[in-house]
């Protein structure tokens, strides 16, 4: 061991810091008793309530009564400390080519209030992040909650982000994204530091919190709206590439996927004029057999994109997400089948029940994800566990 680990092993106040940000990250996943946080951390009853008396005076924790899966046990049921509602909050906004929304939630993810806004996709790219920091802002009203009370802001947009600016965008519309500033737009609503992803990529840290791929280390996230976008975890991390374009299947025209966004699956058998996505997918639900043709169209298409991400990663499970998910008992049989034909190794295929604010939800997670190492890199850099008020420059994010 080196002089510097041997000092740091021997600071009795790192080590305090240490303990708490152990002891915070179990009440943080689920509320917990003295004797379970005590079992989980390896700590001795009395260090654990020790560090609970510091996480509690810091306004991270708050003691509460027992739990609802401990009702009818025999004894005097033990008090379980949780996550004190008070101790800062997340936002995130998503801002697509027909729509802005905004959210606000607390630490633990549970989400205070959410705000959808329309948009058109000839909006030029000012007026769109006008309209975004307008969702945050009616989002913060509605939720009661400061903008000075917020940790961090998490953004997501299509196209590829490298510090946090809009550097490819290959679909329609959205004019002069390309070079926008996302996170500049946000200045003037709060002082938070500003994260901004790809949309899919935050699609797919949504699943791995909470949804289809929770527990899944190596998965492939395909998100299937208006546009199709792609997302890899590896080892349980977010591989963005050298420049953030991990995922740009869509970019080789071989894949069909921009046959997608311009409408032209199934071509042959639709009516003139042609009806509308939403149209197509109700109509085959109803089960009229030209709906239903364009339909498995429309999976057999997406699902050669979806084969080269397979091929290319061998993931463990392949996750399909956004709006059209809801859809996807219309087609998965059809996407699943040229997948198995086209893949030696397929993978299992899931589909997500996150519904349309996947993207959203995928903004808090990552704001969580940001909140936690910031406070391990503060353990390591503070000379005391930080409190829970947000001020600028607390914690590094």
């Amino acid at each position: 061991m080196d002089t510097a680990s041997s000092a740091r092993t021997g600071d009795r106040s790192y080590l305090r810091r240490r303990n708490s940000m152990a002891v915070l990250e179990q009440i943080w996943d689920t509320p917990a008793t003295v004797a379970e946080l005590a079992r989980a951390t390896s700590l001795s009853r009395t260090a654990a309530e020790a560090v609970l008396a510091d996480l509690l005076a810091a306004g991270w924790v708050r003691a509460g009564g027992p739990r609802s899966d401990r009702a009818g046990t025999v004894g005097r049921p033990a008090a379980f400390y949780s996550l004190a509602p008070e101790g800062g909050y997340l936002a995130g906004v998503d801002i697509g080519a027909h729509h802005v929304s905004g959210a606000i939630a607390r630490i633990d993810g549970e989400r205070l209030a959410t705000v959808h806004l329309p948009a058109d996709e000839d909006t030029p790219a000012d007026d769109r992040l006008q309209a975004a920091a307008e969702a945050l802002t009616a989002a913060l009203a509605e939720a009661g909650v400061s903008s000075d009370a917020l940790w961090a802001v998490t953004v997501g947009t299509p196209g590829v982000i490298d510090d946090g600016k809009v550097i490819h965008f290959g679909g329609q519309g959205m004019p002069g994204w390309v070079g926008t500033d996302v996170a500049r737009a946000f200045d003037d609503v709060t002082a938070a530091p500003v994260f901004v992803e790809g949309d899919s990529a935050l699609g797919a840290l949504a699943e791995m919190a909470h949804g289809a791929a929770k527990d899944v280390e190596d998965f492939v996230y395909i998100l299937s709206g208006v546009r199709t976008g792609a997302a890899i975890v590896a080892h349980g991390e977010l591989h963005r590439g050298h420049r953030g374009g991990a995922g740009l299947v869509g970019e080789l025209p071989a894949v069909r996927w921009r046959e997608l966004e311009h409408e032209l699956y199934g071509a042959p058998d639709l009516p003139a004029p042609r009806p509308t996505r939403q149209e197509i997918f109700a109509r085959a639900d109803a089960g009229d057999p030209q709906a239903m043709a364009a339909v498995a169209d429309f999976g057999r298409t997406l699902a050669v994109g979806s084969a080269v991400m397979v091929l290319a990663v061998d993931p463990a499970v392949l996750v399909l997400g956004g709006p059209n998910a809801q859809h996807a008992h219309l087609f998965l049989d059809q996407f699943t089948q040229v997948l198995t034909d086209l893949c030696p190794l397929p993978p299992t295929v899931e589909v997500s029940t996150l519904g349309p604010d996947a993207v959203l939800a995928g903004t808090i997670s990552r704001g969580i994800a940001s909140l936690r190492r910031g406070l391990w890199q503060a353990v390591e850099s503070q000379p005391a566990f930080p409190p829970s008020t947000p001020t600028p420059g607390a914690l590094a994010l």
